[in-house]
């Protein structure tokens, strides 16, 4: 039994540390073809973020983007309730998560991409109705990446930046 708790030990902090490494920096066989997107992508929301632009961050967004409020569920619909809930959506450890985050940290699989423990995440948006060719050259190039959801109801240590 305490051979099978070390392995298990062994296993999860392997996980961990590469899954907090990140693999489009680093590429490896899990890297996704879109990371050089996904890197421009994070720097585009740094910089709003940074910069308090929350008119950009709502146009960063896919809606509806699944979010907490009074730490329930919910999906924000559009980008008024977007702007109203901003405070909330994008709290004070969320902010700093994803601001002390580096194009390092970006880490991709068949969910999307993620930064800072799954602060956020983020995908190539395929339009409702269209039928994608993942054969096709520029499958992973041709949907645009949008913010899918933020969780804001987990705490995120973190020293402001």
């Amino acid at each position: 039994m305490a051979i099978r708790y070390v392995i298990v030990s062994l296993v999860l902090a392997i996980s961990v540390s590469s899954a907090a490494q990140g693999n489009c920096t680093k590429i490896d066989s899990s890297s996704r073809p879109d990371c050089p997107q996904a890197l421009t992508f994070f720097s585009r929301i740094q910089d709003a973020l940074r910069n308090n632009d929350r008119n950009t961050l709502s146009s960063l967004v896919h809606y509806p983007l699944r979010a907490t409020l009074n730490h329930k569920t919910v999906l924000i619909h559009n980008r008024k309730d977007f702007l109203r809930h901003f405070d909330e959506i994008f709290d004070a450890e969320v902010r700093c998560a994803v601001l002390n985050a580096s194009a390092k940290d970006v880490w991709g699989n068949w969910q999307g991409f993620t930064v800072a423990g799954g602060a956020l995440w983020f995908e190539g948006i395929i339009p409702q109705g269209e039928k994608p060719d993942i054969d096709a050259p520029d499958f992973w190039t041709k949907y645009p990446l949008k913010i899918k959801t933020v969780n804001n109801d987990a705490y995120y240590p973190c020293a402001s930046p």
